[in-house]
């Protein structure tokens, strides 16, 4: 079985960018998605510069921060102040599909722009796979025909999707499911079921929590997250067990 580990939110701060660094090092983390409208991107470019991510995709944002693209022409996804609407009013809020697909392009280039080397994309908090968004992030993957994560994880379905994925994706590598024992019966079960699959797990990984109190929700389990993915018992377990970790590139 293949595994890709794809550590999300590259780019947020500081410290989940040196999470992630640490991640790469371990070998486990292969693949990761860079947000580029968030506070640690100039750090994010700086360490990609460096050879330190070699694998990298964009991890389309429409919940965080502000949009890239001019306000004036994404009015649906904004609030009165300029920045993105939440995620609960967004999931539900009758969006332009047309603005969706231009903010989406528009950080596309942007990280193009970076000199990023996009290979695949996904979305933060999951945007790109709820009705209010998803037309528009399958169109633009169909268009640009690079990998994706799967958008049949919360909503059924993807049958127009027609860019390569994993053959299977799990979210329960996260908060209180982000143990070793509750990792090991996530890839067990899958071994089992797809042993000669690619299975994707997100990931969330930092080397401290400090600046990540004001930028998520999320931030006590992520040193957690990365101190199991940097253990050498994981690599051993992964090793023991036939599964071998890769990044987007395999799928490309």
């Amino acid at each position: 079985m293949k595994l890709i580990l794809n550590a999300d939110d590259f780019g947020l701060s500081e410290s989940v960018n040196n999470g992630i660094v640490e991640c790469f090092q371990a070998g486990t983390v292969k693949s990761t998605t860079v947000m580029m409208n968030q506070h640690g991107i100039d750090h994010a470019i700086q360490l990609y510069k460096q050879g330190l991510v070699p694998d990298i995709g964009l991890h389309f944002t429409v919940t965080a921060g502000k949009p890239l693209s001019n306000p004036e022409d994404v009015p649906s996804l904004i609030d009165e102040d300029g920045y993105f609407l939440n995620r609960q009013t967004l999931m539900t809020k009758q969006v332009c599909e047309e603005e969706v697909y231009l903010e989406l392009k528009t950080q596309y280039q942007a990280a193009l722009n970076a000199d990023f080397k996009i290979n695949h994309i996904d979305s933060h908090h999951f945007a790109g796979v709820y009705p209010p968004l998803k037309n528009a992030f399958i169109r633009f993957a169909n268009d640009i025909n690079l990998p994706v994560r799967r958008v049949d994880n919360i909503i059924a379905g993807q049958d127009t999707l027609t860019a390569p994925t994993p053959d299977a994706f799990d979210m329960r590598f996260f908060d209180s499911g982000a143990t070793f024992e509750k990792l090991k019966h996530i890839l067990l079960e899958y071994k089992h079921s797809l042993p000669n699959g690619t299975v994707e797990l997100m990931c969330h990984p930092s080397s401290d929590t400090n600046d990540l109190i004001e930028l998520s929700s999320y931030h006590e389990m992520r040193s957690i997250e990365k101190n199991i993915l940097t253990s050498p018992e994981l690599t051993h377990w992964l090793k023991e067990q036939g599964i071998e970790c890769v990044g987007f590139n395999y799928l490309s």
